[in-house]
């Protein structure tokens, strides 16, 4: 039996000093004596279970003394165990046994969870246990047998069983290069999951040097819980994950005091955080830990020092017994050169158990250094300095994601690269202000003098993909290089930040002027011309309001911005403005219980009355192939409805109407079906399901299992008082987020803090207040006065035999979409395709008089940019034809008043016009341009699913599909029961054939 085995090495610590604590749980101490006898006697319960050596045992407990012993008893018996999370779903601990093949399962009295073939109640023994000064006669185990098994929460929905000896463990903490500041004295809190290899680190590792380990049943930490754990229990060494150490330095830096040592890891280290950090705390260690469970806690360490602050902090240098490489294939890198990092030595997995497939994939054997080693492909990039510290450089991948396009950088560098005059060329990502990639540079070394910057910008928007072509170009006179002559992307990054910024300086002075050319595209912009003349659209007006009131530090209404499109006017109404109380925050407003709805919200729940309000679902779905990981997931979506109270909210009439705190879970049905297309009815069954606003069920998430294996539909319901077209880029990106950390073991880090309801309410009145409402009232009484009553032409009651909602679309192709663009320059997108649909409507109806519905949004500043909720209203356009003048001028003119008079809700619209309890309008009109979104779920290929319409909230919908101003087509949506085929066809080929200014209707279809 080797001396280095866990339980042996405890047993040996007990033998020196029985009474010294080993666990501290609550207000109760377990000796080092006591813990080895109680594993004696669970070691002989499960042995006379059938537990023999070799075999794998499921621990069925929270974190506790119970759980340390019967895993130290476990141990005895030669045998592995694997610590199953009190989280986790049935369907996962069922599937677990499969992939555990019928391994035993211990739980306590009455605890058993019925999803294992093999079960174990453990009794609760009978105290005090005796310690002996022989341990029972353990089964023999070497250094290299199994000690327990990590399932991973990655990117695998099939839960991964990845083997862990006890030479991984021991490696760490046993012998003279073990991990700094373990020993006797070391007293640590065990705050990970205990299913996870926190534990090996926060357990094992006090106690296999005769330290102490503090057993916490919450994982979570605030900043006076830590002092009570130092000060009560005598902690003074902690590991945290990152995003756990970013929280309490933003909280209360001063939580660490008397702390002996910090140990992070899990994810990228800030400098910020660690600067901070330092600087309260110089005399405190603080290490940054990498490395994937597939090594066992960690594989590299690095004591992070001030100078380290400047940069991107390193990984560090391999622990004991361990051998980290930089490879390119099976060829190792030299000095600064970026490879994948690869790890070998006693702390690598023999693999995953049961899967053969991802064994052989992720562990190999390569020669390095005249020696073949085995070693582990960990996916992640870096490089090592001439000195031997490693480096993260992240993934090697040029797929970029840009303004919701996906971005092959490669592709652009070769377009470039064959572009008469560039010697080379090189894509850099360039950051916005939430740290990700908004918008790209092409870096260029000129081939000579005559190099043509116009002509490569035409040849590249001519040549690429829409939304692929770089912002601008950088010039440089040569690339950046490293010491063995590859390209330095550090160097080259600020060489091109710094060529931007002196490009930016020139609107230093103008930060009315920055905003716009901001929004448009980074290019000059003439003071006096309209925003809508340089190509903007209404969601260019939209991004206009946020970006000037980020720059100037005023709310600015949508309506203000239609009023005064140029930046000449828009500096005019700024300096005539009052200087106002800065936006509310999350933080400023607090924890609100409740807080009224918006006029849109309140429309919304009126509907919702008698809880029968299908057609107010906004509902979303996704094919998802490969290994999703349910659990996981479940739980991101847990974060997510946290994250955004009016998701989680119970929505009431009092006095008024009001969203009201409430802690109710996201409802999340698991449907089975044998194929996609068997799935489709039954999801979209349960989406429409109706929900109870009343009792706070907001929305929901479907997820159907396919017979053919990794193959999911994915569908989420959400009720539009809580959700709007700009809402989905958040909520997926949100959902990835917390998927994406979830998988990791962490805590999820969003880009931006959601606004609490109350917040959102006060930014929108305060918006609402910088608008001329009384004006308004008067604009809107006079604009809708004598609107003809009853239906409208195009209207007929129809006695289809299969009625219900019906679609057609017709794509555009991107020549046409360019003709679009073009033709719709100087009236806006907006307007020319009010103006089409207005003019079909009254050629195919002989209408004169239409009004129209159109949805806008209220997110015109920062404070509402980024959270989850209902700021939409609908505006009426109002199209009197007569048969004279440019109906196209008339349109624009109509939408402009419109957009003028755009903040008051739509019920108070109508109280103006004196049309209370009428509809205003019978035909709805979008720009379908909220900003795309791609869900990412790991490693799955996750496709979106084109769900036909449901119900409509009015007879006819139509929508023109844009994406960045780019046109892509056109759908019109009915009612067949009021609508017929031929009126819905002929609408649609009319809207196509105006757009384009053509005659007849190619595109058209009669149903």
């Amino acid at each position: 039996m080797s001396a280095t085995s866990i339980h042996m090495i405890l047993h040996d610590l007990a033998l020196a000093d029985p009474e010294h604590p080993a666990l501290i749980h609550g207000d109760g101490i377990i000796s080092r004596g006591r813990l080895d006898a109680w594993s004696d006697a669970i070691a002989d319960h499960l042995a006379a279970a059938g537990v023999l050596a070799g075999s794998i045992v499921a621990l069925q407990f929270e974190t506790s003394p119970t759980l340390i012993a019967t895993a130290v008893g476990v141990l005895k018996l030669g045998a592995a165990y694997s610590v199953m999370d009190q989280e986790w779903s049935v369907q996962r601990l069922r599937r677990i046994d499969e992939v555990l093949g019928g391994a035993f399962s211990v739980a306590g009295p009455g605890r058993v969870s019925g999803c294992f073939r093999h079960e174990i109640e453990l009794p609760v023994f009978d105290e005090p246990f005796v310690f002996a000064d022989s341990a029972r006669e353990a089964a023999p185990v070497e250094g290299g047998d199994v000690a327990t098994i990590f399932f991973t929460s990655g990117s695998t929905g099939e839960p991964k069983a990845v083997l862990s000896t006890h030479d991984a463990t021991v490696r760490l903490f046993v012998g003279e290069q073990r991990l700094a500041y373990f020993d006797d004295q070391t007293v640590m809190p065990h705050l990970g999951s205990s299913a996870w290899d926190a534990l090996p680190f926060e357990v094992w590792g006090p106690l296999l040097n005769g330290g102490v380990s503090v057993l916490r049943k919450h994982r979570a930490l605030a900043p006076e819980e830590l002092r009570r754990e130092i000060t009560d229990r005598g902690v003074n060494s902690v590991f945290f994950t990152t995003s756990l150490f970013h929280v309490l330095v933003d909280e209360d830096a001063s939580a660490f005091d008397d702390l002996r040592v910090v140990y992070v890891g899990g994810e990228e280290l800030s400098s910020a955080h660690v600067a901070r950090f330092l600087a309260r705390h110089p005399g405190i260690p603080l290490f940054n830990g990498y490395g994937p469970a597939e090594s066992t806690c960690f594989a590299l360490v690095h004591r992070v020092t001030s100078d380290d602050t400047r940069g991107a902090i390193p990984l560090g240098r391999p622990v004991p017994r361990t051998g980290v490489h930089i490879l390119d294939g099976e060829r190792e890198c030299g000095p600064d050169e970026v490879g994948e990092l690869c790890v070998s030595g006693d702390g690598v997995s023999p693999g995953y158990l049961g899967d053969e497939v991802s064994t052989a994939a992720k562990f190999v054997q390569v020669l390095i250094g005249g020696r073949r080693l085995r070693i582990y492909r960990t996916g992640d990039y870096g490089a090592k300095t001439a000195d031997g510290v490693f480096t993260f450089a992240g993934r090697r991948d040029r797929e970029l994601k840009i303004r919701g396009n996906r971005i092959d950088a490669g592709q652009i560098e070769r377009t470039a690269s064959a572009f008469d005059g560039v010697a080379q060329c090189a894509v850099v990502p360039l950051l916005g202000p939430s740290r990700r990639p908004e918008s790209i540079a092409l870096a260029v070394v000129p081939a000579g003098n005559h190099f043509d910057e116009g002509s490569l910008k035409n040849t590249l928007r001519n040549s690429l993909p829409p939304g692929w072509a770089p912002d601008i170009v950088v010039r440089l006179t040569a690339f950046p290089l490293t010491g063995n002559g590859k390209l330095d992307t550090v160097a080259l990054h600020a060489a091109a930040a710094k060529v931007m910024s002196a490009h930016g300086d020139s609107d230093a002075s103008d930060p009315v002027g920055a905003a716009f050319a901001e929004v448009l595209g980074g290019a000059h912009v003439d003071p006096e011309a309209s925003l809508f003349d340089l190509g903007g659209t209404s969601l260019s007006a939209v991004r206009l309001c946020r970006a000037l009131s980020r720059v100037t530090g005023l709310s600015v209404p949508a309506s203000v911005v239609i009023s005064h499109p140029s930046v000449s006017m828009m500096r005019a109404w700024i300096a005539e403005q009052p200087v106002t109380v800065p936006p509310v925050s999350a933080d400023a407003a607090g924890p609100a219980a409740s807080s009224p709805l918006t006029g849109m919200q309140s429309a919304f729940l009126f509907q919702h009355l008698d809880g029968n309000d299908a057609q107010n679902h906004a509902q979303l779905a996704w094919r998802v192939s490969g290994p999703l990981d349910v659990d996981r997931f479940a739980e991101a979506l847990q974060d997510v409805q946290h994250r955004h109270s009016y998701l989680q909210g119970r929505y009431a009439f009092a006095d008024r109407a009001t969203w009201n705190r409430a802690e109710r879970p996201i409802t999340i049905e698991y449907l089975e079906a044998p194929t996609e297309e068997s799935a489709l009815p039954l999801l979209q069954s349960t989406l429409d399901t109706p929900f109870s606003l009343f009792e706070g069920n907001v929305w929901r998430a479907v997820l159907c299992r396919l017979k053919e294996r990794e193959q999911h539909l994915l569908g989420v319901s959400v009720h539009h008082i809580a959700f709007d077209g700009w809402s989905v880029r958040i909520l997926v990106e949100d959902v990835a987020e917390a998927y994406r950390a979830r998988c990791a073991g962490c805590e999820p880090r969003f880009a931006h803090a959601a606004t609490v309801p109350s917040a959102v309410y006060a930014e929108t009145e305060r918006v609402r207040s910088l608008a001329k409402l009384a004006k308004q009232r008067e604009y809107w009484a006079t604009e809708l006065a004598g609107i003809p009553a009853g239906p409208a032409p195009w209207i007929t009651p129809t006695l289809c035999a299969d009625s219900g909602v019906k679609r057609i679309d017709v794509p555009l192709t991107a020549a046409e979409a360019d003709l679009v663009g073009r033709r719709a320059i100087g009236s806006g997108l907006l307007a020319r395709f009010i103006a089409a649909l207005g003019e079909t409507l009254v050629d195919v109806t002989g209408a004169e008089d239409v009004t129209i519905g159109i949805p806008i949004s209220q997110r015109s500043t920062p404070a509402l940019q980024d959270t989850v909720a209902c700021l939409i209203n609908m505006m009426c356009v109002r199209l009197r034809t007569d048969g004279a003048g440019d109906a196209t001028a008339h349109a624009a003119g109509a939408v402009q008043a419109a957009l003028r008079n755009s903040d008051l809700s739509i019920a108070e619209v109508a109280r103006a016009a004196g049309q209370t309890g009428q509809t205003l309008y019978q035909v709805i009109a979008a720009v379908q341009d909220s900003p795309a979104a791609q869900l990412q779920l790991g490693d799955c290929a996750v496709d979106p699913i084109d769900l036909p319409y449901q119900h409509l909230a009015a007879p006819l919908f139509v929508e023109l599909i844009a994406e960045d101003g780019v046109a892509s087509g056109v759908q019109v949506a009915y009612d067949s029961a009021l609508v017929t085929a031929s009126t819905a066809g002929r609408v649609s080929a009319g809207v196509i054939a105006r757009l384009l200014d053509t005659e007849g209707t190619a595109h058209g279809s009669e149903g």
